[in-house]
């Protein structure tokens, strides 16, 4: 357990392993392997431990049964059922600081936020050094828009567990939330030097350097996060799905819809493959296959009981893309106000930004103004949305703060492969000079320094 709690996922399946070699009865250690497969993305091994685990229940204890029904009704996507039995086991087990955990991750599911807050304060009543309990408190403050409360849980997470990897790559997770890119990029990198094979702060770090355009960096630290995890079929969709996302950070749309098709032959339920496909397809003008892909994400959703879950919000901004592309401005907007349905303080950028597409697209500037500061209001240097603020200004003839918002994005974007499609598409509004020693104009560092 102790190497499960810090996401050590290799070392976590060699002990689950080597108490199962000594025995193999041990139900709790099926249930528990099961989980790990699952995380990941071993699913059918994961239904295989599980079912082993289940046909061991009558030599179990009345809290070890439940708990193995509990996991196998979060597994099988039964989350009703889940919440239901996670309440019984409290009633009989009010003690039990894991339950109060996984009951905290259920009320997150169903966008219950207060009530994951309460069980993951519960949770550290029972044991104040309950460090997953902690973390999940500062993810969830932060998903709520309160981060100074997130930082202070994840500062407090770090002391608990001084010498882990994972404390330091959550703290830089809060820090990423809200633009501080520099800062959690140090805190990842402090994270591999506690442990080098931290799968999670390569995949994090190799995410910022996407962010950045520094692709060929991305894809190193992608590929070596995926390959730091217990390897599986399904694991080897990953590695497609990435090489599937920088190419379309390239433009290289037909390779990138190759990449994601064999991606889904050998991971059918990959949903970062199936979105990146939906996206190359709308770049490819391909807006029936585009359609055809999402309304398979749909039915996907619906047979995990995820379609009354936040999950709901990166369907409808991928429908809102596509309907915007066929032209259809309104039914976009519908789409985005059924995201913000689902959406969280945090998790709001996106679809505002989507929301000034939409405007820019109807000429509705000020509206789009207005929907560009809402993207920026938890994250000011989220590059997206700034670069629709740069669209907005060049449309309305606005060269001045065109070129000012401009030049932020390249300083952000400073030594950004070549090919990285947004800086060249960039400088198709903004035309800048550099300074002699190479670096943005004074008012783009200005702008920097503000953000």
């Amino acid at each position: 357990m102790v190497q499960w709690e810090k996401f050590y996922y290799t070392e976590a399946a060699l002990a689950f392993d080597e108490a199962i070699r000594l025995d193999s009865n041990f139900a709790m250690a099926w249930a528990r392997r099961a989980f790990l497969d699952e995380a990941t993305r071993n699913h059918a091994k994961a239904m295989e431990d599980m079912a082993h685990a289940l046909t061991l229940l009558r030599g179990g204890t009345p809290y070890e049964v439940m708990f193995i029904r509990l996991q196998n009704c979060r597994l099988t996507y039964a989350n009703k059922q889940a919440a239901d039995l996670a309440d019984s086991m409290l009633h009989l087990f009010s003690d039990e600081k894991e339950i109060y955990l996984i009951r905290g991750g259920l009320y997150e599911l169903s966008k219950n936020f207060e009530g994951a807050i309460r069980s993951y304060e519960r949770a550290v009543e029972i044991d104040t050094s309950y460090a997953l309990a902690i973390m999940s408190l500062g993810y969830a403050y932060s998903t709520t828009g309160e981060q100074v409360k997130a930082v202070y849980q994840m500062e407090r997470y770090i002391r608990l567990v001084p010498d882990a990897a994972d404390p330091r790559a959550s703290y830089a997770d809060i820090l990423l939330r809200v633009g501080r890119y520099d800062e959690a990029l140090d805190q990842y990198q402090k994270s591999l030097v506690l442990k080098p094979d931290y799968w999670y702060s390569a995949n994090q770090i190799g995410l910022i350097y996407m962010t950045k355009g520094h692709l060929k960096a991305a894809g190193e630290h992608l590929h070596k996060g995926i390959a730091a995890l217990p390897q599986s079929p399904q694991l080897k969709a990953n590695h497609l799905t990435v090489d599937g996302h920088l190419n379309l950070l390239r433009g290289l749309y037909k390779e990138a819809t190759l990449q994601y098709l064999d991606a889904l032959s050998l991971d059918s339920t990959n949903a970062e493959a199936a979105y990146g496909l939906v996206n190359a397809f709308r770049k490819l003008k391909d807006f029936n296959r585009a359609g055809e892909v999402l309304r398979n994400i749909r039915v996907e959703l619906g047979h995990r009981n995820l379609l009354q879950s936040q999950y709901m919000l990166s369907f409808y901004l991928a429908q809102s893309r596509l309907l915007l592309d066929e032209e259809n401005s309104e039914l976009a907007r519908a789409s985005c106000d059924s995201a913000l349905e689902f959406a969280t303080t945090l998790s709001r950028g996106p679809v505002f930004r989507q929301i000034a597409e939409i405007d820019l697209h109807d000429r509705r500037y000020e509206d789009a103004f207005d929907a560009c500061e809402e993207a920026l209001r938890v994250n000011p240097n989220l590059p997206d949305p700034l670069f629709t603020l740069v669209k907005v200004y060049h449309a309305k003839g606005d060269d001045a703060m065109t070129k000012e918002i401009g030049d932020r994005l390249f300083e952000f974007w400073k030594g950004a492969d070549p090919d990285f499609l947004s800086r060249i598409e960039l400088q198709q509004f903004v035309r800048i000079k550099r300074n002699p020693s190479g670096g943005a104009s004074s008012v783009a560092m200005i702008a920097t320094k503000l953000g």
